[in-house]
């Protein structure tokens, strides 16, 4: 491992190896391997998520593996990532249908919303400060980071109108993938007669979950509607959507037919 400057602490030491998303909720089934196809790039075999080499020392990987650990404990227990079901339909009965929607609203009471904010943080915290080409899109101001950098180190989920984060879901189960995070924009509407509004964020996904941070959101906008956003309400409100009818499985089948597509004969020799 090289002697550098972690990008969290700040500190001068040997680099350590920092997977981007957590390894707990990102590992390719047992025996199995995950296909990369990285912008511009040939597919190939990884045996795990990302990780980069280049990021944190050892305190600041501590750091972010005590953030990771707390993360796997709430989110398995509230039963938001597929990694927490006893089985497929778990959380079916407790999603309130939403009339006329495909979607659902889930109510999770009894988490830390705090800690599990400054977790999604830290993970934005890694894809803008990291130089894998995989998330060389996500990108915050100079000044920005700096503040991210410091409220992970912290472990500080304040303010809560600054790169708010609202969840999302999947209700039933899909097969296990390693994907980069997007950049996205999503319609609000706040009432019937106004115009829709488009904001901006970083949407990642894990283990059947999904993250949306919000980057160009007023702090009047967050006001009007905090509860739906972690910390904004003692108890975590989820977007709730089966997967065979989400973003997140149209977008995985779109990436599999243009890997077939551009390279078949490299795809036939990962498959078999």
């Amino acid at each position: 491992m090289a002697i550098g400057t972690c990008k969290l602490t700040l500190k001068t030491g040997t680099f350590v190896k920092s997977h981007l998303i957590p390894l707990c909720f990102s590992g390719p089934s047992e025996g199995q391997y995950f296909i990369d196809g990285a912008p511009g790039g040939r597919p190939t075999r990884r045996p795990t998520s990302w990780y980069d080499r280049a990021l944190v020392i050892r305190k600041g990987e501590d750091v972010l593996s005590e953030l990771d650990s707390s993360a796997a404990i709430e989110l398995r227990k509230g039963k938001l990532v597929w990694s927490g079901w006893s089985g497929d339909s778990d959380v079916q009965e407790e999603v309130t249908p939403n009339p006329g929607e495909k979607f659902g609203l889930r109510t999770v009471p009894g988490l830390d919303v705090l800690n599990l904010r400054v977790f999604f943080l830290s993970i934005l915290w890694r894809a803008a400060a990291s130089n894998l080409p995989q998330y060389a899109h996500v990108r915050l101001p100079a000044n920005e980071l700096e503040q991210l950098r410091l409220m992970v180190l912290q472990k500080n989920p304040y303010p809560l109108s600054f790169l708010p984060v609202q969840l999302t879901q999947l209700t039933s189960l899909g097969p296990r993938h390693n994907l980069g995070p997007l950049k996205m924009k999503l319609p609000f509407k706040l009432e019937v007669e106004k115009e829709e509004l488009f904001l901006q964020s970083y949407r990642f996904y894990f283990d059947g979950l999904v993250a949306n941070i919000f980057f160009d959101m007023s702090f009047e906008l967050y006001e009007s509607m905090s509860a739906i956003y972690l910390g904004g309400d003692d108890s975590v409100l989820a977007v709730c959507v089966p997967y065979d009818e989400s973003f997140q499985a149209s977008n995985i089948q779109k990436h599999q037919y243009e890997a077939v597509t551009n390279y078949p004969d490299t795809m036939i020799k990962l498959l078999r």
